[in-house]
């Protein structure tokens, strides 16, 4: 019998002392991040961190709404020590939600993410956001990418070739935004910077 993935990220309650929290978006139908093995590794190397799997219901921008919230609300944190990690079109609707103001949270890591245009203008947003783009030759480029810089965002992006070794370039590019964003988010929280 193989091991559930979400048994790499799922960690035993920690006190809400910890300060950050990474929250793991996954979705109902299985599709999720694809690195698994990472999160132990990942784990080890952020012990102020809590992580959490998020099961979405649904990955409409309600569900995840609905999620976050919940998984808030188990640790007892604010939207300010929340760290998001997600995959694919779950992802993106994490980005757009934040870019539309209405997901608060200290930062988020969206995996292979499509660069297509934005429906809606930029909200402005204290949330730091770290993006792994895939580079589609057939698709007009740039169109997130530059709409990002021009609202003068907290925004980091790393463009990859997802189709060859997909995965290792994935995963090296999460571990360096995540392990960032949890030693800023958690260093905010121990300082005591106001967070939302």
């Amino acid at each position: 019998m193989t091991e559930s993935p979400h048994r790499a990220i799922a960690a035993p309650p920690l006190p809400a002392a910890t300060g950050v929290l990474v929250g793991v978006l996954v979705a109902p139908d299985g599709a999720e991040i694809a690195m698994p093995e990472a999160f132990a590794r990942w784990r080890q190397l952020t012990p102020l961190a809590t992580w959490q799997p998020i099961a979405l219901r649904e990955t409409s921008h309600a569900g995840i709404l609905s999620g976050v919230a919940a998984a808030l609300d188990r640790v007892g944190m604010i939207p300010g020590q929340l760290i998001l990690l997600g995959e694919g079109s779950v992802a993106r609707r994490m980005l757009e939600l934040t870019l539309r103001g209405e997901l608060p949270c200290g930062g988020i890591v969206a995996v292979d993410v499509a660069a297509d245009a934005l429906p809606f203008h930029i909200v402005p947003t204290v949330t730091a956001i770290r993006l792994v783009v895939h580079r589609n030759d057939n698709a007009q480029q740039g169109n997130l990418i530059g709409a990002l810089r021009a609202a003068d965002l907290d925004a980091r992006i790393i463009n990859l070739d997802l189709t060859a070794g997909r995965r290792a370039a994935a995963a090296s590019a999460t571990e360096t935004f995540v392990l960032e964003l949890v030693a800023t988010i958690g260093r905010r929280t121990t300082d005591g910077a106001g967070n939302p």
